[in-house]
């Protein structure tokens, strides 16, 4: 029962004063008493013995209107008493009724006692009856109509005459009381499924100074209606309303948590961020918000997320757009270059015609830099990643070859010569490059179209943000991918390093060791910056890494060769490189 804080039954066997004890322990202001007459009376002649006091009592119509609680002026020590009663009609005719009849016991022949309709079974007089409280008769007189008509309704009686001829069982006649409707003294009748009434109406009244005063009424038909006039009540407390709360309600914002059995004893507890209490739905439970709202610890509602992205407009995004446009621009710019001195040492010891593709792949690269920014789409997600994973293999494929060239021209040339013959006569170096090229479109292919990278919504780093970024689609084939990347770089790095110690001004394998050593720092610092912050700038840095990425070839591999094809044209021939060869080449034999 809800707002109920302790509850005791009442029979001759209560300890009344362990009663009191209990409801002084709870601190309970106001106590219900739903009893018959006679308990409901010794229960409040116990209150007044044990000098119980401010207390506001609830009573039925049961013992409310009873003479001997109005006529005790102790009554006014024990609080304030309220009372509640169906409401009554003014049965006409039934004071004449009542005086017109000889109320006394009478007899049949046989000298056996009979109790007619005119006869209470007691010798008292009309005017004894008339004495005692009226709040029943209403509700007798409308029990024996709606009794009548259910038994009219269960025998099929029509003027007078019924159809049925047998025995009336309780149940017949109950199912036909669910069905009445009468209108008695213009009020309508009718009761619902357990047989009560369905639109109960009652009359609150007040007991002060021995004086029964109607204070307001409850009204279900046609509609709700409490009516109350509070100046009429005259509370014990020197005219304040008195409070009975095992537990004081609770903030905006908390909820109630029971605390043992009763739900008017609880303790409060703010709502944790991301919920809310709706006091109109369950105020002892915090409600989640939806996955595109938040809201603070003791919130009330909830708000909707902001939906958190990184614009082209972004300073930083321009910033990096501009990089990877001049990027793309000296790519193309150094390979004309090239171009134009194609058959110079500087361009062949370079690698040749793998520096053509290591350029274009460079340009190419910078297309997933321009899909880092604004919203995401599936096919915004598709270039973010495929570009440079695709094209950055094939710079890495190449350096890994040249790396390995460098070091057979010089190393294993003279140690394994028949290898060496059969790899440049079957362009091994190419197979080298397609190799790794086609693996990896083969994987991002079967990737992407099982599948393909798509936009999500990141609701689990901010309270208040959604983010939008792109998911990995397959996560095993891009790990695969990515795997394949790394393994590239190692390779290259390894071969490369075991070519550091050749000729300084022709030492190729140098500048691919420190473009690959920039380029592992790079990723080193992005994964570990992605360990500890994962917010809406870790896609800008993402892109800031791949720009990184591709500088530290441009700037470290290709700038020098372009500086020396620029200004250094005296070191760019032919006689000067076979110098240096052979100054290696009596190095090492003099060793």
């Amino acid at each position: 029962m809800p707002g109920v804080g302790y509850i005791a039954a009442i029979d001759d066997n209560t300890n009344f004063l362990d009663v009191f004890q209990q409801i002084d322990l709870k601190k309970i202001s106001v106590i219900i008493v739903y009893s018959v007459q006679p308990k409901a009376l010794a229960l409040i002649e116990a209150a007044v013995v044990h000098n119980v006091t401010n207390k506001v009592w609830i009573a039925t119509d049961t013992w409310f209107f009873s003479k001997s609680l109005t006529n005790r002026s102790e009554i006014e020590r024990i609080g304030t008493i309220v009372g509640v009663s169906e409401k009554t009609a003014n049965l006409s005719g039934f004071v004449d009724f009542i005086n017109s009849k000889n109320h006394r016991k009478t007899h049949n022949v046989t000298g056996d006692f009979v109790c007619e309709q005119d006869c209470n079974c007691d010798d008292i007089t009309g005017q004894d009856i008339l004495a005692e409280e009226a709040s029943y008769n209403f509700q007798v007189y409308t029990a024996t109509y709606a009794i009548a008509q259910a038994l009219h309704n269960v025998l099929e009686c029509d003027r007078g005459k019924c159809k049925v001829n047998g025995t009336v069982y309780p149940y017949m006649v109950l199912n036909e009381v669910k069905k009445t409707n009468l209108t008695l003294l213009n009020m309508t009748i009718q009761f619902n499924e357990i047989g009560g009434l369905k639109f109960p109406s009652v009359n609150i009244f007040v007991l002060a100074k021995g004086v029964i005063t109607q204070v307001g009424s409850y009204e279900t038909n046609p509609s709700v209606v409490l009516s109350i006039n509070s100046s009429l009540i005259q509370w014990h407390a020197n005219g304040t309303v008195p409070e009975s709360v095992c537990s004081p309600e609770c903030d905006d914002g908390y909820v109630k948590t029971p605390k043992g059995i009763y739900r008017c004893c609880f303790t409060c507890e703010k709502c944790k961020n991301g919920t809310y209490l709706n006091i109109t739905a369950n105020d002892y439970l915090c409600q989640e918000c939806s996955i595109s709202e938040w809201s603070l610890a003791g919130s009330t509602s909830c708000q909707l997320r902001s939906v958190e992205y990184i614009p082209y407009s972004n300073p930083m995004a321009i910033l990096i757009i501009v990089g990877a446009m001049i990027l793309a621009a000296l790519s193309l710019a150094i390979a004309v270059l090239f171009l134009v001195h194609h058959n110079t040492p500087v361009v062949k010891s370079a690698g040749g015609l793998m520096c053509f593709i290591i350029l274009v792949s460079l340009a190419l690269c910078t297309i997933s830099i321009f899909f880092y920014f604004e919203k995401p789409s599936t096919a915004s997600c598709i270039l973010r990643y495929l570009p440079f994973m695709l094209f950055y293999t094939a710079c890495l494929a190449c350096f890994w070859v040249h790396a390995f060239q460098i070091v057979c021209a010089f190393k294993m040339a003279a140690k394994f010569p028949k290898f060496y013959s059969l790899y440049m006569k079957h362009h091994g170096q190419w197979w080298l490059i397609v190799l790794p090229v086609l693996l990896q479109a083969g994987l991002l292919t079967t990737s992407y179209a099982s599948s393909p990278p798509h936009p999500v919504n990141q609701t689990n780093l901010y309270p208040d943000k959604i983010l939008l970024a792109c998911g990995l689609g397959h996560s095993t084939l891009f790990t695969m991918s990515a795997i394949l990347l790394t393994f590239l770089v190692v390779l290259c790095f390894a071969l490369s390093y075991m070519g550091k110690d050749l000729p300084k001004n022709y030492n190729e394998a140098k500048a691919i060791t420190f473009c690959l050593l920039l380029l592992i720092l790079t990723w080193v610092f992005f994964f570990t910056e992605y360990t500890i912050y994962q917010g809406e700038y870790i896609q800008t840095l993402n892109a800031l890494a791949v720009l990184f990425s591709l500088y530290a070839i441009l700037v470290c591999y290709f700038l020098p060769k372009c500086y020396i094809i620029l200004f250094q044209p005296q070191n760019n021939t032919p006689h000067y490189f076979q110098e240096l060869i052979q100054d290696y080449t009596k190095q090492i034999s003099s060793q």
